[in-house]
């Protein structure tokens, strides 16, 4: 477990300690900002951003950042510390991380990061996630047991929070993964649900050595979070963990427990969460130093019909790099896309329309 202390310069409450992490919403992603305890020679603080993962079980920093603020080099797969750092009132006295290269993932988020941080990094503490209120918070103490309506176990296969969901009268456990943030629900065997149509697949997962295809519908019916009702929401199909992503976390205000292995959820809605049209690009892309790189398209969707191919190397996404697009989300209407395709620059446009329309209630 790591070891954290209060900065002995927090004022709290008796009561109700609560104490806020300085952090950055970007498209859903929790970023938290770790600045390491200053050199004398030192006027600028030497701050690692991380994007916090409820889904993960190890931290990982990439090699460049760990160079930067060290002066030193590192090797993937190398094991560290970062010691004396802190993140706002929270003092971390160790941090054990492995150094794995990132870059991609930077590139994939639109915005630079230097780690990523595992579900197990606040142990000591109750982490609070706020999505409404965009803030991210620790409190000491312990939750109550399990009551089945706003406190929920979350033991799983694994460490991990999990929860039990409720598809329209069939149980599936999720991993509460804060890292899914484009995601709201991925199932385990999608055909053993009902759906509104059958299954097909308009997306793919790249991993190191293969690609793994997503198929995706409607649920037939509504799903229950909590108590929280969601209306005949988008389902996808994945081959390993069944995921609670952050387009379905972002309706709560979420309290986890991991010394206790329990969850709270209390919805920031009293209505049911409506069916909202579903918008994919239509095309599997793997980020490189030049961009996205098309790796397969999808017929009759928006990529394939701008006359984007595969081979072609995006770069940037209406006129901005897009390594450097930022937190700004895809919107439906006319994506501007700057193409390299050979040696020539080519502009197309992507019109964004529904694959999944809205549905009524």
């Amino acid at each position: 477990m790591i070891g954290l202390v209060l900065a002995t310069a927090l004022t709290v409450q008796a009561t109700d300690p609560q104490y806020r992490i300085p952090t950055e919403l970007c498209r859903g992603y929790w970023m938290v900002p770790v600045t390491l305890q200053a050199r004398e020679s030192e006027t600028e603080p030497r701050t690692l951003w991380f994007l916090h993962d409820t889904g993960a079980s190890t931290t990982f920093v990439d090699p460049d950042s760990l160079e930067r603020v060290s002066n030193r080099q590192f090797e993937n797969g190398q094991r560290v510390t970062i010691v004396d750092a802190s993140a706002g009132p929270v003092q971390i006295n160790r941090m054990p991380v492995r150094v794995r290269d990132l870059d991609h993932l930077s590139i994939a988020l639109g915005r630079e990061i230097d780690g990523l941080m595992s579900v197990h990094t606040f142990d000591d503490f109750l982490l609070i996630l706020d999505y409404p209120a965009e803030e991210m918070r620790l409190r000491e103490g312990a939750l109550p047991r399990p009551n089945g309506e706003t406190v929920f176990s979350t033991r799983g296969p694994d460490r991990r929070p999990w929860l039990m969901v409720n598809f329209a009268g069939r149980q599936q456990r999720l991993l509460i993964d804060s890292g899914a943030a484009g995601t709201g629900f991925a199932v385990n065997d999608i055909d053993q649900f009902r759906l509104t149509e059958p299954a097909r697949e308009v997306k793919a997962a790249v991993r190191f050595d293969r690609l793994e295809p997503r198929r995706v519908s409607r649920l037939d019916g509504d799903a229950d979070v909590a108590g929280l009702r969601f209306q005949s929401p988008i389902l996808e199909e994945v081959p390993r963990s069944a995921l609670l992503g952050g387009e379905a976390l972002r309706h709560f205000v979420i309290t986890l427990d991991q010394d206790n292995r329990r969850v709270e959820f209390m919805a920031a809605r009293n209505e049911a969460v409506p069916a909202e049209p579903y918008i994919e690009l239509g095309a599997v892309m793997r980020p490189t130093a030049r961009g996205f790189e098309v790796l397969r398209l999808y017929e009759g969707l928006p990529f394939i019909e701008a006359g984007v191919e595969v081979g072609d190397v995006i770069s940037h996404y209406n006129g901005r790099p897009i390594a450097e697009r930022g937190c700004s989300p895809i919107e439906p209407g006319t994506l501007r896309l700057t193409v390299q395709r050979d040696d020539a620059t080519l502009e197309l446009e992507a019109e964004l329309t529904p694959v999944f329309e809205a549905v009524d209630p």
